[in-house]
């Protein structure tokens, strides 16, 4: 122990780390993009439905690009090495 100092993160913000991390524990830049894409598109949608009063139809085109960086993130898994490795 020696005067360092163990931090452990726990809860959602553990959950959130382990979801945007790869296998080695680094921050994955694909995930990252997916996840703040789809929030974005999520929050966008969400301001217009609140402006207009009503559910704002989502275009396919966001659908699509955001289940398109889910594929890439879920593809890209297979290429990340082992911890350790």
């Amino acid at each position: 122990m020696g005067g360092e100092m163990m931090t452990q993160e726990w809860g959602v913000a553990a959950d959130i780390r382990k979801i945007l991390s790869d296998d080695n524990g680094n921050l994955s830049s694909k995930r990252v993009l997916a996840v703040l894409w789809g929030v974005g598109v999520f929050f966008v949608w969400t301001f217009v439905s609140i402006k207009k009063g009503e559910m704002a139809p989502l275009a396919w085109e966001h659908v699509g690009i955001v289940l398109s960086l889910a594929g890439v993130v879920a593809a890209g898994k297979w290429g990340e090495k082992p911890p350790g490795g």
